[in-house]
C-alpha cells in the first residue's frame, strides 16, 4: 500500500490507523486495483435478477417492515419499472435525511464515508464502482456532509446518519462543509467540478444500509484509547513512585500465579517503567523499620504499614482486564470496518442473492459498552490515587495539596474535585446501551443494537479519561519534584522534563486548565 494513499475494497484490509489517517490527517483514498471488477460482477448479477422480475429487497420492494409491498410495475416491461425503482431509491434517501441534534465532527463524517466506500468496494452490494468513487471524490475534495448526532438505532445500520451523506451525493437540498465553510451542496459541487450522483438499481439502499457511521465513531475512539492506555499507565507509575509504594505487590511471580495475561502485561509495563528509581520501597526494609519502631517506641502503630491500600497495590489486577478488553475490542472494530455490512448480499460465484442482517451493530455496541465500563473503573481509580497524592494523611510525607505552603495555597486539591466530576460522568456513561433497546419501525426492527449511541458515549468517556490522565501526569510530576526528581525512574524523569517544558512547577495557586490542555496536546502528539 502506498503510504500516502489508503486503498479501499477488493483484498485490502483497513486498520484503526488507516481510519485515523483519513479522518484526521486527510489522507487520500482510492479504490484498490481488484475492486472494480468485483463490483462490476456483482452488479451484473443484480441486473439479471432485476430484469427477471425476481423480488429483491429494496430493489423492487418497499423497505423495512413494508417489504411485502412489491413494485406495481413488476410485470410491466416498459421504462416505468426502472423509473419506479430509481424513484424508490431517491425517496429512501430524502425521507431518511431527518437527523437531529448537534453536528457530528468532521472526522466522524470522513470516517463514515471511507468505511461506506470500503464496504461497497468489497464487491458484494451489486452496485457500480462509480458509487464508491462518488464517496471517494467527496473525501479527496474535502466535501463534508452535515450529519446530526441523533437518528441511528444501530439496526438496518445507520439509515438516518448515512442518508445525510447520500443526500449530499445526489445533490439534494442540503448543506455541507467545504473549506471549513457551510454552503449548499450545489455550490460545493460547482466549486469542485463534481456532478451530482445519479442513482440506479439499489444504490440508494447500499449507501445507507450499513454500520459505517457507528463503526467510524468507535474506530476513532478505540484508536485514541490504544494510544492513551500506556500514557495512563505511565501516569499511574509516576504516581506510585511518588507515593513510595511497596514493590512486593509488583513481583512478577505474583502475577504469573494470577494467570491472567492482561495482569502480567500491566505489571511488566510498570516494572519496566520503574527502572532506575530509588523510591519504590522494599517490603523487607519496611518490616525491619516496623520492628525497630516497635522496639524503641513500644507503639503498635507504625509510620507505614507492610502493605499499601488497594488503589496503590492492585493496579495490574485492576487494569489487566481493561488491557485485554481493549485488544479484543480493537479486533472486533477492525473486523467490522472490513465487513460486508449491507443487505442484501450478492454471491457472484453461486449466482445467489442473500437477504440477511449484517447491518446489525452488536459487535460495535459490545466493544463500546465493555470499554465504557473499563473507563469508568479506571476513572474512579485515578481519582483514588489522586486523593492519595494530595491528602497528608495518605501521601507519606508530601505536603498537603502538593504545594510548599498549603496553609495559603490550594494547589492540586481543586484538581481532585475536577477529577471527581469527570469520574462521575464516566460512571454514568458506563451504562450499557444494549439494555435500552426499544422496538421500532412497525416492530420490524423489534431488536436493535443502539451502537451509535454506545460509540458516542465511548468517545466522550475516552476524552474524559484523557483529561484525567493529563491531570495525573501534572500531579505526579509535581509530587516527584517535591520528593526529589533525582530519585525518580528514568522514564519518569523524561516525562517530567517534557511536562516542565510546557507547565511550570506549581509554587503558588494559578488556574491549571491551560496546563492540563497543554499536557493533553503533548499526549496527542505522542511526546509522552
Amino acid at each position: 500500500m502506498n503510504k500516502d494513499i489508503v486503498l479501499l475494497g477488493g483484498n485490502s484490509r483497513l486498520t484503526l490507523k488507516n481510519c485515523n489517517q483519513v479522518a484526521r490527517e486527510n489522507a487520500r483514498v482510492a479504490i484498490a486495483g481488484d475492486a472494480e471488477s468485483l463490483m462490476d460482477k456483482s452488479h451484473e448479477v443484480l441486473l439479471k435478477y432485476m430484469e427477471e422480475r425476481v423480488p429483491i429487497y429494496g430493489l423492487n420492494t418497499q423497505f423495512g417492515g413494508q417489504v411485502n409491498m412489491l413494485d406495481s410495475n413488476m410485470t410491466n416491461h416498459s421504462d416505468d419499472y426502472h423509473k419506479s425503482s430509481r424513484e424508490r431509491q431517491y425517496n429512501l434517501i430524502k425521507s431518511h435525511d431527518c437527523g437531529l441534534g448537534e453536528e457530528a465532527p468532521e472526522e466522524i463524517t470522513r470516517s463514515a464515508m471511507m468505511l461506506r466506500a470500503h464496504c461497497i468496494s468489497l464487491g458484494y452490494s451489486g452496485v457500480r464502482p462509480v458509487v464508491a468513487q462518488a464517496l471517494i471524490n467527496f473525501l479527496n475534495k474535502g466535501i463534508h456532509p452535515i450529519i446530526r448526532k441523533y437518528g441511528s438505532i444501530g439496526a438496518s445500520g445507520d439509515l438516518i446518519p448515512l442518508s445525510a451523506i447520500a443526500h449530499a451525493l445526489i445533490g439534494g437540498k442540503t448543506d455541507v462543509y467545504f473549506k471549513k465553510e457551510k454552503m449548499r451542496i450545489a455550490e460545493a459541487l460547482k466549486e469542485t467540478g463534481l456532478d451530482k450522483f445519479k442513482l440506479e438499481g439499489r444504490e440508494g439502499l447500499a449507501l445507507i444500509n450499513g454500520t459505517s457511521f457507528m463503526t467510524g465513531i468507535a474506530a476513532l475512539a478505540v484508536y485514541d484509547l490504544k494510544r492513551l492506555f500506556p500514557q495512563m499507565l505511565s501516569a499511574i507509575a509516576m504516581s506510585l513512585e511518588s507515593l513510595m509504594v511497596i514493590g512486593s505487590a509488583y513481583n512478577p511471580l505474583v502475577h504469573e500465579l494470577k494467570r491472567h495475561k492482561g495482569s502480567m502485561l500491566v505489571n511488566d509495563f510498570l516494572n519496566d517503567f520503574w527502572k532506575g528509581n530509588k523510591l519504590i520501597q522494599s517490603l523487607t526494609d519496611i518490616r525491619k523499620e516496623n520492628l525497630r519502631s516497635f522496639k524503641s517506641n513500644h507503639s503498635v502503630e507504625t509510620v507505614k504499614g507492610i502493605q499499601d491500600c488497594y488503589s496503590l497495590r492492585s493496579v495490574p489486577q485492576g487494569f489487566g482486564p481493561f488491557q485485554e478488553n481493549l485488544e479484543k475490542s480493537a479486533g472486533w472494530i477492525e473486523d467490522e470496518m472490513n465487513s460486508v455490512n449491507d443487505n442484501p448480499i450478492i454471491n457472484v460465484e453461486a449466482d445467489k442473492i442473500y437477504q440477511a442482517a449484517n447491518f446489525m451493530g452488536y459487535y460495535v455496541t459490545e466493544s463500546c459498552d465493555i470499554l465504557k465500563m473499563d473507563i469508568a473503573q479506571a476513572s474512579t481509580w485515578l481519582h483514588a490515587i489522586l486523593a492519595n497524592l494530595v491528602h497528608p494523611r495518605k501521601n507519606l510525607g508530601l505536603p498537603a495539596n502538593l504545594v510548599s505552603h498549603p496553609e495559603i495555597n490550594n494547589g492540586f486539591r481543586p484538581i481532585q474535585i475536577l477529577a471527581a466530576s469527570l469520574a462521575v460522568q464516566n460512571r454514568k456513561l458506563a451504562q450499557s446501551q444494549q439494555a435500552f433497546m426499544i422496538p421500532t419501525e412497525g416492530d420490524n426492527q423489534d431488536v436493535n443494537s443502539l451502537a451509535a449511541h454506545a460509540a458516542f458515549d465511548l468517545r466522550e468517556a475516552a476524552e474524559n479519561l484523557e483529561r484525567l490522565t493529563a491531570m495525573m501526569l501534572l500531579a505526579s510530576a509535581q509530587a516527584l519534584e517535591l520528593r526529589g526528581i533525582s530519585k525518580a525512574s528514568n522514564q519518569a524523569k523524561k516525562i517530567h522534563k517534557t511536562i516542565r517544558e510546557k507547565s511550570e512547577f506549581v509554587e503558588a495557586d494559578r488556574p491549571l486548565s491551560g496546563d492540563i490542555e497543554l499536557v493533553i496536546k503533548l499526549m496527542r502528539e505522542e511526546k509522552i
